[in-house]
């Protein structure tokens, strides 16, 4: 009895060795920043907030080293379409002087929302990946959201979501709820090139050139028309090399799309 039991063990064992030993963590890209040449040192960085899109924000705050008045500025970075390192961030804020505190609130498909101060800020990316001007969403003023600290907290859903922010009263006897709506690129932006075959019993595969770590969804509709995309399966995740989904060709007949989310 004992030794099919030991066998039994054994087999765990090695499943699991085995299982750990397919896991890695590797270099991919990285990107460097230098204050020497302006006599600066960093003081403070935020935690980082990544996207959906694969890229990443944070804010750097630098001083002086003498106990001088503080700066910040959000950097938002992405790899290149081939997965390489980028040159340049995507968009940064440029060093502004540090009258409140400032965070990046969430990243998504080409849109950055942070705050500074007491005010909710958005950055979109156009398709040509120039940033337009940050738009100030809210500023938090009235007599109902006027206390410290104002707190923002994010929904996880990807497409769509909602950023929250809650600020305390101005008396702190209690609160206030706003919700924001956060849509990623439309899908006429964010739909991605793919090609099909149709195999023998009516396999329908559906390939696409991937961007590494960008989330993409399959989605199938009766018709064209935008508002019936349904998403099919889960989202998957970009390696930066070629993907295919698999799919059935019959009935009924459908279309088929992926987007990046």
């Amino acid at each position: 009895m004992k030794a099919p039991f030991f066998r039994t063990l054994l087999s765990a064992f090695i499943v699991l060795a085995t299982l750990g030993h397919a896991q890695s963590l590797q270099a991919s890209w990285g990107y460097s920043y230098d204050e020497t040449d302006a006599g600066k040192q960093v003081v403070f960085i935020t935690p980082m907030n990544a996207g959906s899109d694969g890229s990443v924000a944070f804010v750097v705050t630098r001083g002086d080293g003498g106990g001088g008045n503080l700066e910040n500025q959000v950097f938002w970075l992405r790899a290149k379409q081939d997965g390489s390192s980028p040159d340049t961030p995507l968009w940064t804020s440029g060093w502004q002087a540090s009258s409140g505190f400032t965070d990046v609130v969430a990243v998504r498909r080409n849109h950055l929302v942070y705050y500074t101060g007491r005010e909710l800020k958005s950055v979109t990316l156009q398709e040509d990946g120039t940033a337009n001007a940050p738009v100030t969403v809210k500023a938090f003023n009235g007599a109902e959201e006027g206390g410290d600290p104002v707190v923002f907290t994010l929904e996880q859903a990807r497409s769509p979501g909602f950023v929250f922010a809650v600020a305390t009263q101005e008396d702190r006897r209690g609160f206030t709820l706003s919700a924001f709506r956060f849509t990623p690129a439309p899908a006429v932006v964010s739909a991605v090139p793919t090609f099909t075959t149709i195999s023998s019993g009516n396999s329908l595969s559906i390939s696409f050139r991937s961007a590494l770590g960008v989330n993409y969804q399959l989605q199938s509709s009766t018709t064209l028309t935008a508002e019936n995309w349904q998403p099919v399966g889960g989202a998957v995740t970009g390696t930066g090399e070629l993907i295919t989904l698999v799919q059935d060709a019959g009935e009924p007949k459908l279309f088929f799309r992926v987007v990046a989310l």
